[in-house]
């Protein structure tokens, strides 16, 4: 009987090969990531989403629609999102556009009028893209109350403030460089 008790005791899982406790810890940590995916998209859904237009974003800075209420900026995005397809369209018709122009410059013989179009045609474009994100931003700044307003000065105050202070950096930094 003393020498049963003297016999050390195994783990059930001490017999599998090494490789199947990698796999555990893999699965382990590919299940964390997902779980930690699945959470950021349930406690910060709107950082997660796009929305893009070089012409209001800073004027309507992200910052200021996540301080929001979840109905706001709800409410803000939906507007936001009901340009996206116009937005969308405008970037493919400029990258169009500017493939059209790379290609004029390389013709040969090089034809002026070609090249012009072009650009004509890409201002044209960028004017647009710009037009329609103007009027989201009127469309936003309507919809706003007194103390949204107020949040939205201070959202724009700050995001200026980093730009230049993210340009002072940078040419500090170009300073050092030369």
């Amino acid at each position: 009987m003393a020498e049963h008790a003297d016999t050390p005791r195994r783990s059930w899982f001490s017999t599998w090969p090494h490789w199947t406790m990698f796999l555990l810890v893999a699965s382990l940590a590919v299940n964390l990531l997902i779980g930690a995916a699945i959470g950021m998209r349930y406690f910060y859904p709107e950082r997660l989403e796009r929305w893009s237009g070089a012409s209001f974003t800073q004027l309507l800075p992200r910052r200021f629609l996540s301080d929001l209420p979840a109905d706001r900026r709800r409410e803000f995005l939906d507007l936001l999102k009901s340009r996206r397809e116009v937005f969308r369209q405008s970037r493919a018709g400029m990258r169009d556009v500017a493939l059209r122009f790379a290609a004029a410059l390389e013709r040969n013989p090089y034809d002026e009028t070609e090249v012009n179009a072009a650009i004509q045609d890409f201002t044209k474009l960028s004017t647009q893209m710009v037009d329609s994100g103007t009027q989201v931003t009127l469309d936003v700044v309507k919809k706003l109350s007194p103390e949204e307003r107020s949040l939205l000065a201070q959202n724009v105050r700050d995001r200026v403030e980093r730009m230049q202070q993210r340009r002072k950096k940078w040419q500090k930094d170009q300073g050092n460089e030369e």
